[in-house]
């Protein structure tokens, strides 16, 4: 484009340098599911190529590394769990996740995973990254939050749970990747209605939380198509269990959300560090071995994360 200034002819840049301009621009911020990341890393020790001999805490920094080298973010979230039997949603449904605990068709790995998240959480205070855990809250509950305190800046879920698919919907900001099939899912505009709410109908399985008999995702997604049709449903069907499972699945219905977001904001705020000294510390007391002779491929990726609070 050509136009006259001053007297004289000025060209103006190509759109597509401004739109190069705005990229560079643009945050990317990475908030990983902790819990549901370690289960990847150990499972890839005992059961992957790498041999039992390797240190899953290892496995763990090459599944980071590959996902900061991937989307180049400006800082790196990881959000923890409280104990299962301590989280609020018990108080809702009694049985929620009950069919996890004594599962015979379940590997357990509870003592591998123990382990591995108390060495995470020490080595990551010292490498720039945010932590997140509060009391009776899961990882769901503090992933949305700060996912609405970020917003609108850029943010990348990294989680195999289906349940993280309702962010995107509600806040366009974000994104899930999901590492099992390399796919990051954005907001699904295909449909018209929150993925939550077809599982407050349909129920879910996986947490022991019950839905409407013969109500499948065909059929609930046609009664969530149609304001009539859901309101004749549950008008025979009954609203109760439609309401009490939207608290327990709709992440924006959380009654401590309020209170999670502010926990955010208090995170963001105290920043982070990067400690090489301490890191090769805790190399030592956690017998990490292999680690010091990867050091500039694992650790040092961590170093030019964004490590100040605002």
């Amino acid at each position: 484009m050509v136009f006259k200034e001053g007297g004289g002819t000025r060209v103006s840049p190509p759109f597509f340098v401004f739109l190069v301009v705005q990229l560079m621009n643009e945050k990317t911020i990475l908030l990983i599911d902790a819990k549901n990341a370690l289960y990847r890393s150990v499972y890839a020790v005992k059961h992957g190529s790498w041999g039992k001999d390797r240190h899953c805490f290892v496995a763990l920094l090459r599944q980071m590394v590959g996902w900061i080298n991937k989307f180049r973010p400006s800082s790196v979230h990881m959000f923890w769990d409280a104990p299962r039997k301590e989280v609020w949603r018990k108080d809702v449904l009694k049985t929620y996740k009950s069919n996890r605990d004594n599962n015979t068709y379940i590997e357990d790995v509870s003592a591998d995973i123990n382990a591995l998240q108390e060495t995470t959480r020490e080595f990551m205070k010292h490498m720039n990254v945010f932590q997140y855990k509060r009391k009776r809250m899961e990882a769901d509950d503090l992933l949305y939050a700060a996912s609405s305190v970020l917003h609108p800046n850029k943010t990348i879920i990294v989680s195999t749970d289906s349940d993280m698919t309702q962010i995107p919907f509600v806040l366009e900001s974000s994104s899930v990747y999901n590492p099992k099939d390399d796919r990051l899912i954005k907001c699904p505009d295909h449909i018209g209605f929150n993925p939550a709410w077809q599982k407050a109908l349909t129920g879910d399985k996986a947490d022991a939380i019950d839905g409407y008999r013969g109500i499948g995702p065909k059929k609930s997604a046609a009664l969530l198509e149609s304001h009539s049709g859901l309101q004749e449903f549950l008008d025979i069907k009954g609203r109760e269990k439609f309401i009490k499972n939207i608290m327990l699945i709709d992440l924006a219905q959380c009654p401590f959300l309020l209170v999670n977001q502010l926990y955010v904001r208090k995170k963001l705020a105290a920043g982070v560090k990067f400690s090489k000294q301490e890191i090769i510390g805790l190399i030592q007391k956690y017998k990490v071995g292999g680690l010091m002779s990867e050091y500039t491929d694992l650790i040092v990726p961590f170093m030019n994360l964004e490590g100040t609070g605002e």
